[in-house]
């Protein structure tokens, strides 16, 4: 099943606004994605494939400042140290929307009407945009990369926007047009959904937690992994580590727990019982659980690269 890509009411009314002014010449903008799941039940750490996304939802958009574009009838580029300004802008939104990632271009084919796709040859739309993305976006766990093209409709008045990603393969999938839908309630779990360390009481109870382990001489780290899952990492001993994933939607779902060989990179899901607590001693007795399930342990799941939750803190 075929990819569903939607951009928000707000996003689209801003690209169409910023294509017209730079017409007939081509426009940039840098669209920031949601994903949404097929399996909301799949291993947060896994590999995502093209195939593993439901929906791509375009739900901000930053917007490359007029005097740093140059733009041409068939070609845009930016400025010198122009990615510095941009990147500023995209990495503030990504601090307070976790649940976005900058893993697509998109610009303007005005020259076309009805329909259009990625131009071939060096510095052109596939080798010099989808393909160094798509390398860029495999280290971070998401194997395609996508691109947005707008061009204009079969009258030849307003925009359309053509929708392309790479397979596994690296080959070209046409996604079809973008449908434009309603822009999302900021206050409910959606594409603009805070993330946990930014809602009280979620971040005194991470606090907590993080203060307990360190009442109890372990060592942690926290980072963030794709649709907002934020993953802590324990480390129990020189070979054993426990890895805790706090969906960004905790408390309505579960976290989810592993305990991680590091040497034989194996591991394996635990669970503790009273997992959904809010209490910062109920997960920091999960770690002490887990530490006695290490000796002479010889269960788990080989879980190469990116798919072994605690992969990270190798």
């Amino acid at each position: 099943m075929r990819t569903r890509v939607e951009i928000t009411e707000s996003c689209w009314r801003r690209v169409v606004a910023e294509l017209d002014r730079v017409a007939p010449d081509e426009g940039i903008a840098v669209p920031l994605l949601a994903l949404t799941m097929r399996d909301q039940a799949r291993n947060p750490c896994a590999m995502i494939e093209l195939d593993d996304i439901a929906r791509a939802t375009i739900a901000q958009l930053v917007l490359v400042p007029d005097g740093q574009q140059v733009n041409r009838v068939v070609r845009v580029s930016v400025l010198p140290h122009t990615d510095q300004i941009v990147n500023a802008e995209v990495a503030r939104l990504l601090g307070r929307f976790p649940r976005l990632r900058a893993c697509a271009y998109l610009h303007s084919h005005p020259f076309a009407i009805g329909s259009t796709r990625p131009s071939r040859g060096q510095s052109c739309d596939y080798e010099g945009h989808m393909l160094p993305l798509w390398r860029d976006n495999r280290a971070a766990g998401l194997d395609t990369s996508f691109s947005f093209i707008a061009c204009r409709d079969p009258l030849g008045r307003g925009w359309r926007l053509c929708c392309f990603a790479l397979d596994g393969r690296g080959e070209i999938v046409d996604l079809g047009w973008a449908q434009v839908v309603a822009d999302p309630d900021a206050s409910r779990p959606g594409p603009l959904q805070l993330g946990v360390e930014q809602r009280d009481p979620l971040r005194q109870v991470l606090r907590g937690f993080r203060r307990e382990l360190r009442r109890r001489g372990w060592y942690c780290c926290s980072d963030e992994l794709f649709d907002g899952w934020q993953r802590t990492v324990v480390r129990i001993d020189a070979q054993w580590a426990a890895a805790i994933l706090l969906p960004i939607d905790f408390p309505d779902r579960a976290p989810l727990f592993f305990l991680v060989d590091r040497r034989r990179r194996r591991s394996t899901q635990y669970h503790p019982h009273a997992a959904g607590s809010l209490a910062p001693e109920t997960w920091a007795n999960a770690v002490t659980q887990m530490k006695g399930a290490t000796h002479g342990s010889e269960r788990g799941l080989l879980c190469p690269g990116a798919t072994d939750p605690g992969h990270w803190a190798q």
